[in-house]
């Protein structure tokens, strides 16, 4: 029989890999709530004193939320639909609060929501074919599951960069930006595992994991941060690409010319990041910017969840949400970046309702991330 998740216990080590090769491991509510069973029944087994979590096939660990799922459910209406960002959020936090050691590794694609599974884990392995990013601006929607708290905490604009343009990261970004701690080589995946498995070593599972831990290189986004932090410090979405369009025509922006960047191809690199913002879903660029701003602003993963729930129930009644996924679903491919431009509504930054943004983010819901009673304290651990 066919499960979304296996999980087993081998040793002291409970090992979770999710199960949907044929959907890149898209995350759909039984995968949820079969992890969050196992999630419980190990944390009271005193035979398990680490998790691992991966993912089966080649492709990826996992590409996401379920799009057909995602879009059935916010048809059905919004309370609905907030059910799936609801139980997402509340595994995330699970996984991040958990008492035991969890190691993650992340290979090939691994977008939005597999960021969030694996992003939160206290270990967090990728390796030499990973490629990682937050493609929600592409279809409409916005970094979620603490994406922003994690966005937020990455060196000066990185994070508002990534977010807004659907950056593709290596391993070499990943660990230099904060989303991973150690890459270690595809080929020696198989022997991670055994070590992990491993009851007679009792080193801590940190500890294995460095033995295997091998050089990522350079991280090639880091090299952009001069000109990122000069043009995506603007206050809007308009006024940084004002700033790129001026930046890439050789203008001085905050202080900074291309030519004194320290990425020789800093002015074509602008110009390509303008030239993807028009492309995506301007209602999704105003949002997402004001959602990792916020969560500049001292916010707990807790708050920043409760926050995100708040924006993505709201998005299940917007147009681009629906308009983005169908066609990403349309175009039927490994990629989750758009070949075409959806005919997003409104199409034009200065259309963008604000004001509705505003009031999503600050609404506070009747059914939260941790209400009480669910067996989620409310109050942040001591």
């Amino acid at each position: 029989m066919h499960t979304p998740v296996n999980s087993v216990v081998v040793g002291p080590l409970g090992h979770l890999s999710l199960n949907r090769p044929e959907s890149i491991n898209a995350i759909d509510l039984e995968m949820m709530r079969a992890m969050t069973e196992a999630l419980d029944a190990w944390a009271e087994d005193p035979a398990v004193s680490a998790i691992l979590l991966d993912g089966v096939g080649d492709y990826g660990f996992c590409a996401g939320g379920d799009f057909r799922e995602i879009l059935a459910r916010a048809a059905e209406g919004m309370t609905i639909g907030a059910v799936f960002f609801r139980d997402e959020y509340r595994l995330i936090a699970k996984l991040a609060e958990y008492p035991k050691p969890i190691v993650s590794i992340m290979h090939g694609m691994t977008m939005g929501g597999g960021i969030s599974l694996a992003g939160h884990a206290s270990t967090r392995v990728v390796t030499d074919r990973v490629k990682l990013g937050h493609p929600e601006t592409g279809y409409g929607f916005v970094p979620d599951g603490g994406a922003t708290w994690r966005l937020a905490r990455t060196p000066g604009e990185i994070g508002t960069y990534l977010a807004l343009n659907s950056v593709d990261l290596t391993a070499a970004d990943a660990i230099a930006l904060g989303f991973a701690d150690v890459m270690v080589p595809t080929e020696r995946v198989g022997e991670l595992t055994a070590a992990l498995e491993d009851d007679g070593d009792t080193s801590a599972p940190r500890e294995k994991v460095q033995r295997f831990a091998a050089d990522p290189g350079i991280s090639t986004v880091l090299t952009r941060r001069d000109w990122i932090d000069a043009c995506y410090a603007a206050d809007s979405v308009d006024a940084i690409l004002e700033r790129l369009w001026a930046f890439s025509n050789d203008e001085v922006v905050a202080g900074l010319r291309a030519a004194d960047s320290s990425d020789p191809e800093a002015a074509a690199n602008a110009a390509e990041a303008a030239d993807t913002l028009l492309r995506l879903s301007p209602t999704a660029l105003a949002a997402t910017l004001r959602s990792v701003r916020a969560a500049r602003d001292g916010e707990s993963l807790r708050e920043a969840l409760e926050r995100e729930l708040r924006l993505a129930r709201w998005f299940t009644t917007q147009p681009d949400m629906f308009t983005g996924v169908q066609a990403l679903v349309a175009q039927n491919t490994e990629s989750l970046h758009q070949d075409a431009v959806p005919d997003w509504l409104p199409a034009d930054l200065a259309a963008v309702d604000i004001a509705g943004i505003v009031g999503a983010m600050e609404t506070q819901l009747r059914h939260s991330v941790f209400p009480r009673g669910l067996g989620i304290p409310e109050e942040e651990p001591a």
